[in-house]
C-alpha cells in the first residue's frame, strides 16, 4: 500500500435521476461537497448563531463591572432657618463618589472578559460537534448510495441470468426453479432499495437541519471523495495537537487563568473601599450674629468602608482556591480522555486499513474468480443455476462489506479530526 492511501470513490446520487430532471430551487443546498456543507453550517446554523450572540453579550460585561459606580447627588433644603456663624443656611448640595480600592474594578473586568472568552470556546465546541454530525450523515449517504449502485448492478446481472435460465428451460436443459429463484432474488433487492432510500432521506434530513435549510440529493454530477491514510505519527504528537487545538482544552486553560484572577480579587476584598464627597452650603446674610456675611461654604469629605467581616472574605478566598483546584482536575481528566480516545481511534483506523487490504487483495479477487469459474461451469452444464446465483450473491456481499468498511473508516477519521481539533485530516498531513 502506498504511503498515503488514496481511495477515490465516485458516488452516484441515487437511481432513476435523469439529466433532464427539474432542478431544485436556487436556495436548496445540493449535497455534493462536504466542504460546502461545513461552510453552510458555520454561517447558517441557528444554534451556532445563538451561541455567538450569547458570547457577544458576555463580552459587554467587562466594561460594565469595571466602571466606577454612579455618583450620588443629594440636595437638602431647610424649611426652617438654621443659623450659623456665617449666616442662615438655606440649602445644601452634596456629591458622593464611591471608589473601590485600586485594582478591584480591573480584576472584576478581567474576570468578566475571560468569561466571555470561555463562552466563545463553548461556541467552537458546539460548531465542532455539529460538523461531526454532518460528516457522519454525509458518509452515511455515501455508504447508502454505494449500496444502491451495487444492488442495481446485481439486479441487472440477475436479469441476464434469468434470461439464460429461461432459455435453458425452454430447450429442456434447465429447471423452472432457477427462473423463480432469480425473480425472488430481484424482488428481495427491490425491497432493500426501498429501505436504503428511506435511510438516505433520513440522513439528508439530518443535513438539512444542520444547515438550516432545504437540501437536495438530486444531481447528475458524481461526488468524488479522496480518503487519505492516517499518517504514521506518534500518539504523543497527536495528543499535543489536540491540547493545542481543541476548544475544550483552551477553555480550561482560560478557566484556570480566570480562577487565578478570582483569587487575586478575593485577596483584594480584604482591603477597604472609599467614598469621596463634596458639599456646598448655600448661606444667606443675617443680622444675627453681626458678623454673618452670608458667604457660601464648601466641605470635602472621605469615608472608608472597613471590611470587618473577615470570615465571609476568607470563605470567598477559599471558594476561589477550590475552583482553581477543580479546574486543575478538569485539565487532568481532559488530558487522560484525549490520550485514551486518540489511542483507540488510531487503533481502529489501522484495523480498517488491514481490512481494506484483506478485501482488496484477498476477498474480492477470490469472489470474482469463484464467480467466473462458476459461470463457466454453469454454461457448460457442470453446475446448476443455484450455485451460480450463490457465487454472485457472495461477490455482492463482499463488495457491500467493503463499502461498509470504507464508510466506517471515513467516520473514524471524522472522529479523529474532531479529537484533534482540525477540519480535515489533510491538515495533519500538510503539517
Amino acid at each position: 500500500m502506498s504511503p498515503h492511501l488514496r481511495l477515490v470513490f465516485l458516488i452516484w446520487l441515487g437511481p432513476g435521476l435523469a439529466l433532464g430532471q427539474k432542478a431544485p430551487p436556487t436556495d436548496t443546498l445540493r449535497i455534493l461537497h462536504l466542504d460546502q456543507i461545513i461552510e453552510t453550517i458555520q454561517v447558517s446554523n441557528p444554534d451556532i448563531k445563538a451561541s455567538k450572540l450569547a458570547s457577544d453579550a458576555l463580552a459587554t460585561k467587562g466594561i460594565q463591572v469595571s466602571s466606577l459606580p454612579d455618583p450620588t447627588i443629594m440636595l437638602n433644603v431647610q424649611p426652617f432657618p438654621v443659623y450659623t456663624a456665617r449666616g442662615t443656611q438655606r440649602s445644601q448640595f452634596r456629591v458622593e463618589q464611591a471608589v473601590p480600592f485600586p485594582g478591584k474594578l480591573g480584576l472584576k473586568g478581567e474576570i468578566a472578559d475571560l468569561g466571555a472568552v470561555i463562552s466563545s470556546y463553548g461556541t467552537d465546541v458546539l460548531e465542532d460537534d455539529l460538523i461531526l454530525r454532518a460528516k457522519f450523515a454525509f458518509y452515511e449517504i455515501y455508504r447508502l448510495q454505494r449500496h444502491e449502485i451495487l444492488i442495481h448492478e446485481f439486479q441487472n446481472k440477475l436479469r441476464d441470468f434469468e434470461s439464460i435460465a429461461a432459455a435453458q428451460y425452454e430447450v429442456g436443459r434447465g429447471m423452472q426453479q432457477a427462473i423463480l429463484k432469480a425473480q425472488l432474488e430481484r424482488n428481495t433487492l427491490s425491497k432493500a432499495l426501498l429501505d436504503l432510500a428511506w435511510q438516505r432521506k433520513s440522513a439528508a434530513e439530518t443535513v438539512a437541519k444542520l444547515v438550516n435549510g432545504p437540501v437536495s440529493l438530486s444531481t447528475p454530477t458524481n461526488i468524488e471523495i479522496t480518503v487519505p491514510e492516517l499518517p504514521d505519527l506518534d500518539e504523543l504528537v497527536l495528543l499535543s495537537m489536540a491540547l493545542k487545538n481543541r476548544p475544550e482544552s483552551n477553555a480550561l486553560d482560560t478557566s484556570a487563568e480566570r480562577a487565578d484572577v478570582s483569587i487575586d480579587l478575593a485577596k483584594k476584598l480584604f482591603l477597604p473601599d472609599f467614598t469621596f464627597s463634596v458639599s456646598y452650603f448655600d448661606v444667606a446674610k443675617s443680622d444675627i450674629p453681626p458678623n454673618a456675611d452670608g458667604k457660601n461654604a464648601l466641605a470635602l469629605g472621605i469615608s472608608v468602608k472597613v471590611p470587618l467581616q473577615r470570615g465571609r472574605l476568607k470563605a470567598r478566598l477559599q471558594e476561589a482556591r477550590l475552583q482553581r483546584n477543580r479546574v486543575d482536575l478538569g485539565i487532568e481528566s481532559l488530558v487522560t480522555g484525549f490520550r485514551t480516545r486518540i489511542s483507540d481511534i488510531v487503533s481502529r483506523t489501522r484495523e480498517d486499513v488491514r481490512q481494506f487490504e484483506l478485501y482488496q487483495q484477498t476477498l474480492i479477487p477470490q469472489a470474482e474468480t469463484t464467480l467466473e469459474a462458476t459461470l463457466i461451469a454453469y454454461t457448460t452444464g457442470r453446475t446448476d443455476f443455484l450455485n451460480l446465483l450463490d457465487a454472485e450473491r457472495v461477490l455482492f456481499m463482499v463488495h457491500t462489506g467493503y463499502e461498509d468498511v470504507v464508510a466506517r473508516y471515513l467516520k473514524t477519521i471524522a472522529v479523529l479530526e474532531r479529537e484533534l481539533g482540525i477540519i480535515s485530516i489533510s491538515d495533519l498531513i500538510d503539517n
